[in-house]
């Protein structure tokens, strides 16, 4: 069985994920948010947004269902780095979109508070072991 930070973890980057997918909604038919729907296209917007959650749910699955360490390393690097080239322009389009900085400023929130859930020590050990450590419930085989 996954240890119960492994869960809460695919909680809040799932649950951060799917808020992320309602703003690109919302974003890519004008409602909210900068459009850049002019630089690429909207079938070259729409292959970004397919890579970015294929990755996103690379991710999710090999931490979770995996117990990938690496995988885990990765994501907290990516996460970090979208942080950093993030803020800034959050900073700067606060004023002109208040509602917008705020519900993405919601998600980075939410995907920190999920990756801190995989460095609790039930996490950690159940990553280095590949999910071989933690609770067997053998009934699972009857």
């Amino acid at each position: 069985m996954r240890p119960a930070s492994i869960i809460r973890f695919e909680q809040f980057y799932l649950g951060a994920t799917a808020i992320t997918v309602v703003l690109q909604v919302l974003n890519f038919v004008g409602l909210v948010g900068p459009d850049r729907t002019e630089a690429l296209g909207a079938a070259g917007m729409l292959i970004v947004l397919a890579m970015s959650y294929g990755m996103t749910f690379l991710f999710w699955y090999l931490i979770a269902r995996r117990a990938s360490n690496i995988t885990k390393w990765v994501l907290v690097v990516i996460t970090v780095l979208g942080v950093i080239g993030t803020v800034p322009l959050l900073i700067a389009q606060r004023q002109s979109n208040l509602g917008y900085s705020l519900i993405v400023s919601l998600v980075f929130v939410l995907q920190l508070i999920g990756i801190a859930y995989l460095f609790r020590r039930d996490a950690a050990e159940w990553l280095k072991s590949r999910g071989q450590h933690g609770v067997v419930d053998l009934t699972a085989f009857n």
